[in-house]
């Protein structure tokens, strides 16, 4: 095969398709879509990836990296465009090639977070594209709070105004991630000037809504998305009969489950489950959630996320679980792509888009480069 100036030819790497692991196989794309997968490698390559790895590109359907971009530590606030673009660089040198920022709409104590700064970032990111410096598929992920009101008038206007994922948020008080005493204290980082009462606030309003409510502003949130083809995740399902609720209203991914329970009940009603990849490479949850390496081997785990850690997407491909490496792959690529309707990317085939990476194993794995249709978006030194 002859190289053309429109061509790029990647060999001798272990390539990683959905179905195979190919020792010194070869990809080749031209005009952002793969061409050809091969079995063989070729003497000439554009690109020689002998002793790496060739896997699709990271798909991350929940990272809230962007918050930490934004307020490096207490007291600073980096400037918005600068912050997307270091995030934006900081995911492609992780091999993310297509990042849904999962953005909180609600009002807390915390200055990190409110509704103001959400509209500010959703409108910042739909309008951060490869034509505006963007080296990867930067888009946008909407948290709503179900217990705030403004927050849920705030995402049913974004969602018309064009997002690309929807999750249903609760929480309240006593229950999920904020079970125990002084859990709202210990979450939010109270700035300057602002007094304990205002918490008691917080949690008053969030105690306030019948669940009947909440379960009506779902449905609301749910219809909207779903009208505009947006895919739909519940966050933190506590009980079996919350996953329950999820299905019934046509919510389509079950994110951060936290019992095994629920996400094996989360399976059996054909959602997508999605957890933590920092918990597979930690060996654990922070917040008393389940080991995700052990629901990954009973079968409850579809996806991956980063969630604030984009490296460990790539981490977690490469710790050892009894899994074929193409598997391990599957969650953090096909899985996510295909559950949020992207089926155009997430995996090595012929006619999917060149969203790619070369992974050298040596001495940790890392990212040698990253593609995004075609592109080349980052090289390491």
């Amino acid at each position: 095969m002859k190289n053309t100036a429109n061509r790029t030819l990647i060999s001798g790497g272990t390539v990683v398709t959905p179905t195979s692991e190919i020792e010194n196989g070869t990809v080749v794309f031209s005009d952002g879509k793969i061409v050809s997968v091969e079995a063989e490698s070729h003497d000439s390559p554009d690109i020689d990836a002998t002793g790496k790895y060739v896997l699709p590109g990271l798909v991350d359907l929940h990272g809230d990296d962007i918050e930490r971009h934004l307020f490096p530590r207490a007291g600073e606030r980096v400037n918005t465009t600068v912050a997307l673009d270091r995030c934006d660089i900081a995911n492609a040198s992780a091999g993310v090639t297509t990042k849904y920022h999962a953005i909180a709409f609600e009002d807390v104590p915390d200055d990190n977070r409110s509704i103001e700064l959400a509209r500010r970032l959703a409108e910042h990111i739909r309008d951060f594209n490869c034509e505006t410096g963007a080296r990867v598929d930067n888009r946008l992920h909407m948290r709503c709070e179900l217990t705030n009101e403004t927050a849920v008038d705030a995402v049913s206007q974004e969602i018309q105004s064009g997002g690309d994922l929807v999750s249903l948020v609760s929480h309240i008080p006593g229950t999920g991630q904020f079970a125990g005493e002084n859990t709202l204290t210990q979450r939010y980082n109270l700035p300057d000037g602002v007094s304990e009462s205002s918490l008691q606030t917080l949690e008053t309003r969030r105690n306030g809504v019948s669940e009947k409510e909440l379960i009506s502003r779902a449905r609301e949130i749910t219809e909207l998305a779903s009208n505009r083809n947006i895919p739909v995740a519940s966050h933190d399902d506590e009980t079996v009969s919350s996953v329950d609720n999820a299905a019934a209203i046509g919510v389509d991914i079950s994110e951060y489950p936290l019992s095994h329970r629920v996400a094996q009940r989360a399976t059996e009603l054909n959602l997508a489950v999605a957890m933590g990849a920092p918990n597979v490479v930690r060996g654990g949850s922070l917040w008393d959630g389940p080991d995700a390496s052990q629901a990954i081997k009973d079968g409850v785990v579809d996806i991956l996320c980063s969630d604030f850690r984009p490296q460990s997407l790539l981490s977690s491909v490469f710790i050892e679980n009894g899994d074929p490496l193409k598997d391990r792959v599957l969650r953090v690529s096909t899985a996510p792509a295909a559950a949020a309707g992207l089926y155009d990317r997430g995996r090595l085939e012929c006619g999917a888009r060149a969203d790619l990476i070369i992974v050298d194993p040596d001495p940790v794995p890392s990212i040698a480069r990253t593609y995004v249709a075609g592109d080349e978006v980052y090289r390491s030194g």
